[in-house]
């Protein structure tokens, strides 16, 4: 559904529906993003700023003037006045810190909506996707309802962007900007390695919108949904990094006496599910099986995040991959011990992999990789190995926990985390 015919006709026959009893809540722990925040302190924002950004809503939402979006993502109003405004809005400059204050704290619901729009306008695209991330704790539905169009037109634009889409003097300017890789800043940043191309240049965070699924309301159920869904079209990856613990409140949505919440939570199930999904039943018994369907597809319980990270679920597929690597290992029929020097004159000593057998794919080990350690421990041969994977493994049955191997590939090192849910 294109973001710009939500525009809801149903909202009033969704709001006479009876509210659902909360069975499951994903996120529990709430804060100044989560629905629905209270403002209470009274701001005085500049005059004349706010008078022109009022001046270009009122124009752009008076249905006078054709509007459309430009390669930045930001709503366009084709009339002078609004050109002229919107001229002088930048001239004065917008600050995001600033509107992020009046959007938490402002108790006068009209400034609030002046500066969630305002926030399309600023000119770091990070800034402007950490403000839209504040709509779904917006306390007022008319301000939500006419951010969410906006915000995914604007998301579109920018939230899909990648380092490789840079150019080579972009490129430099934001690894100039970076902290030093190993320095204390970095770790607190979770900066590991320098960017490379696949990488995205923006990150969101989805905790309040689908903190909204929660909410009674099925007006915001549905419209919960279908941002959720329209995100996860331009970037599958945030799925697979917040979606799954709100899966059992999408089944529980998928009974609801809402026609539209129930479309919705479909529409956004067949978003993340394989291409070869099949069609959304029409009965109900076995419509929440089809949801399984859909969620295991994103959600398998081996999951290769980027040949880097590996997630490992709690599952009959982990114990068997296990129970494979290990008999692979006992019998020698997957490598062998190395000892020798790399390119830059290092001795290396590990274990050597010959050969990936299929069901030892999905660990992101690959052939002639050379397996120096697993969590700091030494692997020089086939059954010091044998013995880290079984002590690790006994160590999974007891709880989540993350293990980190490391190997040297053509004279270079790398590593694979392996996070154990």
């Amino acid at each position: 559904m294109k973001a710009s015919t939500f525009a809801l006709p149903w909202l009033a026959l969704l709001a006479a529906l009876p509210a659902q009893q909360l069975a499951d809540v994903a996120y529990p722990e709430r804060d100044i993003l989560s629905p629905f925040r209270t403002p209470k302190d009274v701001y005085a924002p500049p005059d004349e700023l706010f008078r022109l950004l009022r001046l270009m809503q009122s124009r752009a939402d008076s249905g006078k003037y054709a509007k459309s979006y430009d390669h930045t993502g930001r709503e366009m109003v084709d009339d002078d006045v609004w050109r002229d405004a919107f001229r002088q809005v930048f001239t004065l400059g917008l600050d995001a810190g600033y509107l992020a204050q009046i959007i938490r704290l402002q108790a006068h619901a009209p400034d609030r909506m002046t500066a969630f729009y305002a926030g399309f306008y600023v000119t770091n695209p990070g800034n402007a996707i950490e403000l839209i991330e504040h709509i779904a704790g917006e306390p007022d539905r008319n301000i939500r309802q006419a951010m969410f169009p906006r915000a995914v037109e604007y998301l579109r634009k920018n939230l899909g962007r990648r380092f490789g889409d840079l150019t080579s003097d972009q490129k430099i300017e934001l690894q100039k900007s970076m902290p030093v890789i190993g320095s204390p800043e970095a770790k607190a940043r979770g900066i590991t390695r320098a960017p490379v191309d696949s990488d995205a240049l923006h990150g969101m965070r989805l905790v309040p919108f689908l903190q909204l699924l929660d909410v009674d309301d099925p007006i915001d159920q549905a419209q919960a949904a279908w941002f959720l869904n329209e995100v996860f079209q331009i970037r599958m990856d945030l799925a697979l990094a917040w979606l799954e613990p709100a899966l059992p409140r999408l089944h529980q949505l998928l009974d609801s006496p809402s026609k539209q919440v129930r479309e919705q939570v479909i529409t956004l199930l067949t978003t993340i599910g394989p291409k070869d999904l099949r069609r959304a039943p029409t009965d109900a018994r076995d419509l929440h099986a089809w949801a399984n369907e859909a969620a295991r597809g994103l959600f398998a319980p081996i999951r290769n995040i980027n040949d880097a990270i590996v997630q490992i679920h709690p599952s009959p597929e982990r114990d068997a991959l296990v129970a494979a690597a290990l008999e692979a290992l006992e019998n020698s029929s997957i490598g062998d011990p190395f000892v020798g020097q790399g390119a830059d004159g290092q001795w290396i000593r590990g274990f050597r992999v010959a050969t990936v057998p299929d069901e030892l794919k999905p660990l992101a080990i690959p052939a002639e990789a050379i397996i120096t350690t697993i969590n700091g421990t030494a692997t020089p041969n086939a059954k010091v190995l044998i013995d880290t994977v079984r002590t690790q493994y006994e160590k999974m049955k007891r709880g989540p926990r993350r293990f980190l191997v490391e190997y040297v590939l053509k004279g270079k090192t790398h590593a694979v985390e392996f996070r154990v849910m």
